[in-house]
């Protein structure tokens, strides 16, 4: 027999080669694994190392938690975030639980969300801006089981406020940071009727955070009455708050962890500087003056790429 052909003779009859060792681990243990990356690395490397791993990133529970934050907003990189949250959210077939979304989110795209994430109990919304026009009304509905919501940089009005409350009767954390980025400054009676709402229709919050809002104490007066079992209060640079005399006392009393105007920001996840003013009315003075220089803070931006 010629040598090539005992060559192949040999080959033919030789085992294969030993799969990979994370081939032979438990379903559970790998996708607790692969959970620990985060959304991008899973569609864009992780499915692809083998056919064990793929069959795994393709389970429903392995999209219960979708984290998309920290992308600087580039039009032709929201658009692919876009389509990765899209396909990820399909993944989980209504089984999403959590979602935090930073720099992209728009009223499509929320929209897509809450037609097919019914279960979902936590909703974290960064920088979309003026984007998202009236969506989050619209998304509330379908979250009836929705316990936190999260909302930083975003523009929201006292609808989006009420219809949420109403809709998302296990609501138990609430966050709203309007942020620097809206170059007309909101007057306080607006952020009042927020805070009235906010009183009104979300009586079971347990924690509250209203970073940089433009409330007063008749906005605060309002969530104390309507919000009995607040436990938290973040309040830094409300600087519209005067929280001397009785209103002060109240809510010292009232609430176990209170974070007044001019408690320190070095904690807080985004740059939020605070102005000293000589006065409660000084700083009103400044801040709704017909010219305004005022700069609440730079925002840290950071660069993924995929």
């Amino acid at each position: 027999m010629p040598n090539a052909e005992k060559k192949l003779e040999a080959s033919s009859t030789a085992p294969p080669p030993p799969s990979p060792p994370w081939v032979e681990l438990p379903a559970e243990i790998t996708m607790d694994i692969l959970q620990r990356l985060g959304t991008i690395e899973i569609l864009e490397s992780a499915q692809r190392v083998c056919s064990t791993w793929r069959k795994v990133c393709h389970d429903p529970a392995m999209w219960r938690v979708i984290d998309l934050k920290r992308f600087v907003f580039r039009s032709k990189v929201a658009k692919v975030l876009e389509k990765i949250c899209r396909l990820a959210v399909r993944r989980s077939q209504g089984q999403l639980f959590k979602i935090s979304i930073e720099n992209f989110g728009n009223e499509r795209l929320l929209s897509y969300i809450a037609s097919r994430s019914s279960q979902l109990r936590h909703l974290r919304l960064v920088k979309c801006y003026n984007r998202l026009s009236g969506g989050l009304a619209s998304a509330a509905k379908n979250f009836p089981f929705l316990e936190e919501l999260h909302i930083y940089f975003t523009s929201i009005t006292k609808n989006d406020i009420e219809i949420v409350g109403r809709s998302c009767r296990l609501l138990k954390s609430f966050v709203l940071h309007a942020g620097p980025f809206d170059k007309v400054r909101t007057p306080p009676s607006q952020d009042n009727d927020k805070a009235v709402a906010i009183g009104r229709c979300m009586p079971g919050l347990r924690h509250l955070a209203l970073i940089e809002n433009n409330l007063t104490n008749e906005g605060l007066q309002a969530i104390l009455d309507g919000c009995p079992h607040l436990e938290s209060l973040d309040l830094r640079c409300c600087c519209c708050i005067d929280l001397e005399g009785d209103l002060g006392r109240r809510c010292s009393q009232q609430i176990v962890n209170l974070k007044q105007p001019r408690d320190s920001t070095c904690d807080y996840e985004f740059d939020c500087k605070i102005r000293h003013y000589r006065s409660f009315e000084d700083y009103c003075r400044f801040r709704f003056s017909n010219y305004n220089p005022f700069i609440v803070g730079d925002i840290h931006e950071y660069d993924y790429y995929f």
